[in-house]
């Protein structure tokens, strides 16, 4: 008796160890780097270039008006495309949603040649609205790749990158446009030669945006799964952005959105009213410099899993916030001083006046840039899934596309008083603390739900031996 007792052994399920414990090998075209790199080459080739066209102020136009009133309208419908495109890129996939965005800058950078060769506004403004209709596809999407994709933890620092490669496009544009105008040392338009480059770059987007992995087959260094929701129905999704639309913590943070961006509109203005041909172009290279240089700073704070991420976030906001304040006074000492002045100076580069007034630019970009990195990296801090971000993503863009269009439409008036644009930068950058403060605030872990490949693989030899103890009954 003793003996059987002692030869018998419980009979075990089978467990398939190895696949438990063990993530699947992955292909590096299916990695976070190659996704990311994807998504900065098609913001190298589509917003870059249109960045370093808006770099030369107006466009690289004479005449500023008639561009900020085209690009009021780019803004415009980017500004309704954008939200919506939040949705739809969610239905569609990312990488179609990319592709979308591409196939519009080319045609608006035509359309700023067009009318820089003859005076052709219609087709310059055809350009324009499908631009802000295709960007609204782009930025709703290449947002929710660039924070969506990586690991939380991760998501300053390829923020940063990409900031990186979005500014790359205007300083190989600017190093285009300084060597092709370098002799230019009156006020005036660009030659035609720096649009058909541009315009001959911006066609690269479309086949590189077809390069980009679903969020399904992407694979993060962690072991952890980019997660994808979708509802049910288009109605049903449609309806979660309106839900986030109108909830407590989106609306305070509308204010931040909506100025995030306001200066750039101003920005294409003071350099085309006080900048010589060459200057502009020497101010589209270098001073995009300035936001890689911001971008990589605020990324290695945001980044410092050290330091509480409330903290984080309130220092990066804290200090984004002076450097503005700053910059919008020191603006308001120098309009009244150009105002004063008549004629109205026109500076050369590094000639008498130069280094005052394009400091503020460089310090606009600096900190322009910084704030629009800080307000992704916190909207991605509440996200909990692909599907939630790119929702956030989409109404961020929307609203920060709003705010651009009123900026522009500003402009586009040939005698508006500069320190309207001054005042209403100023005040609503203040409106926004207290508001984004209480977001801040409310901020103690990042709300993504992880899931990790072992569980998911666990989870499967869980459900087939579950089967076949069915199939075996």
């Amino acid at each position: 008796m003793a003996s059987s007792n002692s030869d018998y052994t419980e009979p075990t399920e089978e467990v398939v160890e190895p696949a438990a414990s063990h993530p699947p090998k992955h292909s590096i075209f299916r990695s976070v780097p190659f996704q990311i790199a994807v998504a900065c080459g098609v913001s190298f080739t589509a917003p870059g270039m249109w960045d370093a066209l808006g770099g030369l102020g107006a466009g690289g136009a004479a005449e500023p008006y008639a561009v900020s009133a085209a690009n009021a309208l780019v803004y415009g419908l980017f500004s309704i495309v954008c939200v919506a495109a939040g949705a739809i890129n969610n239905r569609i996939g990312l990488p179609y949603g990319l592709a979308l965005g591409a196939i519009g800058y080319p045609l608006y950078g035509a359309g700023l040649y067009t009318n820089n060769i003859s005076a052709t506004t219609w087709f310059m403004l055809f350009g324009s609205a499908l631009c802000g209709i295709s960007a609204g596809f782009f930025w709703a999407a290449e947002a929710a790749i660039i924070i969506g994709y990586p690991s939380p933890k991760d998501r300053a620092f390829y923020l940063a990158i990409w900031q990186t490669a979005k500014a790359a496009g205007p300083i190989v544009g600017g190093a285009i446009n300084l060597g092709l105008n370098a002799q230019r040392s009156t006020a005036g338009s660009v030659g035609s030669a720096t649009y058909i480059v541009f315009i001959a770059i911006m066609c690269l987007g479309l086949p590189v945006a077809l390069c980009l992995s679903p969020a399904s087959k992407v694979w993060r260094k962690d072991g952890t799964l980019v997660v994808v929701r979708k509802e049910a129905t288009w109605r049903a999704e449609f309806r979660a952005v309106g839900q986030l639309l109108a909830s407590r913590r989106v609306l305070l943070l509308l204010p931040a959105f909506f100025i995030s961006y306001f200066y750039n509109g101003f920005v294409s203005t003071w350099l085309t009213k006080y900048f010589t041909v060459r200057a502009r172009a020497f101010s589209s290279f270098f001073t995009n410099f300035a936001g890689i240089f911001s971008s990589f700073l605020v990324a290695a704070l945001l980044d410092r899993q050290k330091i509480h991420i409330r903290t984080r976030g309130r220092i990066a906001f804290t200090a984004i916030v002076v450097i503005l304040i700053g910059t919008w006074i020191w603006a308001s000492v120098l309009q009244k001083r150009f105002y004063d002045e008549s004629p109205p100076p026109v500076f050369d580069w590094f000639k008498g006046g130069f280094g005052s007034a394009y400091a503020l630019v460089f310090f606009w970009t600096f900190g322009g840039q910084a704030f629009q990195q800080f307000l992704y990296w916190l909207v991605g801090q509440y996200a909990t899934d692909l599907s939630s971000l790119s929702h956030h993503t989409g109404i961020l863009r929307g609203l920060e596309a709003l705010g651009q269009t009123v900026a522009w439409a500003m402009q586009s008036e040939g005698n508006a008083n500069h320190f309207v644009s001054i005042g209403l930068n100023f005040g609503i950058t203040i409106l926004c603390i207290p508001f984004t403060w209480i977001v801040l605030s409310e901020l103690d872990h990042t709300h993504e739900v992880k899931v990790t490949e072992i569980e998911v693989v666990a989870e499967g030899v869980h459900t087939k031996q579950n089967e076949d103890t069915d199939a075996s009954v």
